[in-house]
């Protein structure tokens, strides 16, 4: 099946997009011990006035931006390829990757934080799944009125 221009465009926006997510996901992995907690700390207080909340920790509020961010690259590889084990393949070589960075930076490297950060990956390819296939069934009845 031929591509139009506008789904080439697309495609080009959505690599441009998941190169960026690499990037500041493996950006962040450079920081030192103290720079990533006092961005996290950052956060926490901006938490706290909003929710008005003392229960907010550092590490809460990085685990939580992990499996974000991880939920990003893989709704964005699921948009990419379209298959789901592949997605899940490279988000976890991001993750490893991730990992490896933040041993060169004397942060160390956690198993946990792999799964954490896959697990994301795998949650964002699967709200991609989702949004892709309901809209194809739209899609579907669209062309069968």
């Amino acid at each position: 099946m031929m591509k139009t221009k506008i789904q080439t465009k697309y495609r080009k926006v959505w690599i441009v997009l998941l190169i960026l997510t690499i990037l500041f996901i493996w950006g962040h992995s450079l920081f030192s011990r103290e720079a990533s907690a006092e961005e996290s700390g950052f956060v926490v207080k901006i938490l706290e006035m909003i929710f008005g909340t003392g229960n907010v920790s550092e590490n809460l509020v990085r685990k939580i931006a992990h499996f974000i961010e991880y939920s990003a690259l893989g709704l964005e590889l699921y948009i990419l390829f379209g298959k789901y084990l592949l997605s899940a393949a490279h988000g976890l070589f991001v993750a490893l990757v991730d990992e490896t960075i933040q041993l060169f930076v004397q942060r160390g490297s956690g198993v946990l934080d792999v799964w954490l950060d896959f697990s994301g990956v795998l949650f964002g390819a699967l709200i991609a799944l989702l949004i892709l296939s309901r809209a194809g069934r739209n899609q579907n009845a669209i062309k069968k009125e």
